[in-house]
């Protein structure tokens, strides 16, 4: 299900340090990609699926290239698709040992603060319903359900 997000009385919101990229020239192959490219091999979704197959690091370099931003926390990772009418929240991921403890909604509100920095008041995200972890930051006001 889609949502739109309101962000006109958002006020950011402490997050944990990350690193943002916006060009595929800014990863260093040996120290962020190596390990992105082990956790996809490692991860299965909720159904087993494989999630290297959701997106892989041929997709990141064309994201990249194509006005999409990477953020990077230890423990996840998450992007920002800029190239719609508003900015879209999409591919979060949080790393097992790291599940359960906010960081996932410190993901959410990280791309909120970074799209409120960018002169926007409203942006888009995509939360499933069987996904009950993401869909804990339902319970702030901000959210509204699209048809």
């Amino acid at each position: 299900m889609y949502y739109k997000i309101d962000l006109n009385n958002y006020e950011p919101r402490e997050v944990p340090k990350f690193q943002e990229f916006n060009d595929w020239e800014q990863m260093k192959w040996n120290e962020v990609q190596i390990d992105i490219l082990r956790e996809l091999n490692q991860f299965k979704d909720s159904f087993g699926k494989d999630w290297f197959k959701e997106w892989t690091l041929p997709d990141l370099k064309y994201r990249l290239k194509n006005n999409w931003s990477f953020y990077l926390v230890e423990g996840g990772w998450c992007f920002i698709d800029w190239n719609r009418r508003y900015p879209y929240l999409c591919n979060r991921y949080v790393m097992p040992e790291h599940r359960n403890k906010g960081l996932g909604s410190d993901l959410v509100w990280l791309r909120c603060n970074e799209i409120v920095q960018q002169g926007y008041k409203t942006a888009m995200i995509k939360l499933e319903d069987w996904n009950t972890p993401a869909l804990s930051v339902m319970k702030e006001n901000i959210f509204t359900k699209m048809d």
